[in-house]
């Protein structure tokens, strides 16, 4: 049975723009919780002005990259795990209210699962690598902390990878490929698009994707942009309240293709034997695209 051990590993830094290298704890970890807090300057800060104090989120074990998001990919992809939006505290319009918004660095798809979680690593080895930005103008007093929750006594037999593509314009509309991770199980393959509906338009980026293995289709033929935003009511939970000027509280340009959808690991795409695994991406919008994929890892 493992031992849950809390850790700080970062307490109300002040903001700053930064690369920040922390090394982590040698023992497993099941994840870390990344805080931000200020004060309202005025009206309330949105959603989009706090998370942007967080450029990126980098985790690198041995050499070797285990998460790499930018901050509104990291919003998306505890969503997706959890079935929770991250926690925002008074989404409210008062001067000087502090404001909380916390997000979770998973390394597994279940928080303190001793069977997915970091493995233990020699001192000095692993890091996580925060990019940060100084808050703007419609926050005030921002600071930063890093908590850490390891499990002691755990022997995981895998654990969670996410890493972001960020894509450039491929050049005009309809189908193009892009090489996704080969070798794992995939969860998730979620996008961030920079095109979605608006008055008098019903433009996505991306209006459909399927995964082709080998030169072949396989699991998803075609998935419509549309659906895959339907099913998203059974990840995200109910509209959040905010008030007219917080504006959505999921990021409205997120859209997950995804292969866990119990979490019960059923239906994993596995990329193991591959010598080739792609997305075919159709793209309604000649834009950049974030393409991160959710992968699970032999320990």
């Amino acid at each position: 049975m493992a031992e849950i051990r809390r850790t700080r590993l970062l307490s109300r830094r002040t903001s700053a723009t930064e690369i920040l290298p922390i090394d982590l704890p040698v023992n497993p970890i099941s994840h870390l919780v990344l805080s931000i807090t200020g004060w309202n300057n005025t009206d309330e800060a949105t959603l989009a002005e706090i998370i942007a104090f967080v450029n990126s989120v980098k985790v690198i074990r041995g050499g070797v990259t285990v998460i790499n998001l930018e901050s509104e990919d990291l919003y998306g992809l505890q969503t997706y795990l959890y079935r929770k939006r991250p926690t925002l505290t008074q989404m409210i319009a008062t001067d000087n209210a502090t404001r909380l918004l916390s997000l979770i660095i998973p390394f597994g798809r279940k928080l303190y699962d001793p069977a997915e979680c970091l493995p233990a690593m020699p001192k000095g080895e692993q890091q996580v690598i925060l990019d940060l930005t100084a808050l703007g103008t419609s926050i005030d007093n921002g600071t930063i902390s890093l908590d850490c929750v390891q499990l002691i006594g755990a022997s995981p037999t895998q654990y969670l990878r996410a890493t972001l593509k960020a894509l450039a314009a491929p050049g005009g509309t309809g189908d193009y490929y892009q090489q996704i991770p080969l070798g794992n199980k995939i969860a998730c393959i979620q996008m961030r698009m920079v095109t979605f509906p608006a008055a008098s338009s019903n433009a996505y980026g991306i209006d459909a994707i399927a995964t082709v293995i080998d030169e072949k289709e396989k699991m998803i033929s075609a998935a419509g942009i549309e659906g895959l935003l339907g099913e998203m009511a059974v990840r995200q939970g109910p509209p959040g309240i905010t008030i007219a000027a917080q504006g959505q509280l999921t990021p409205l340009n997120i859209a997950w293709l995804d292969f866990d959808p119990n979490g019960d690991g059923a239906y994993l795409l596995d990329t193991s034997g591959a010598k080739k695994a792609e997305v075919r991406l159709t793209y309604g919008v000649n834009e950049a695209l974030n393409l991160s994929t959710f992968e699970i890892v032999p320990a």
